[in-house]
């Protein structure tokens, strides 16, 4: 299985998502911030685009800590970027690469 930084998803997914038709595959544990715990269930979603912050977006802990983006019907989505696991671009007909947070490759 190919393999990506997570900077470097981070990078590619934003330079991606300025393109008209630009979009990618984000795979995440979900977390709850009310019960504090992720779940052990990884949540797909395809079609995404990065987004900016929304005036909702209030956090308790630094902003750099999440991922920002928008499923393919535009609602703002929210993951943290550490929970974070597979993400596919259209160059790699959205194959699914592990992101591995220890290297920026």
């Amino acid at each position: 299985m190919k393999q990506i930084g997570g900077i470097g998803a981070i990078k590619l997914s934003s330079e991606i998502s300025k393109l008209p038709d630009g979009e990618f595959t984000i795979a995440f544990y979900p977390y709850n911030r009310t019960k504090g715990v992720a779940s052990d269930k990884l949540r797909v979603i395809e079609g995404c685009k990065t987004r900016t912050q929304l005036p909702q977006d209030i956090w308790q802990v630094s902003s750099d800590n999440y991922f920002l983006f928008q499923d393919k019907d535009g609602n703002p989505k929210t993951c943290y970027r550490v929970l974070m696991r597979f993400i596919g671009f259209p160059q790699d007909d959205f194959e699914l690469r592990k992101i591995n947070w220890f290297t920026d490759e």
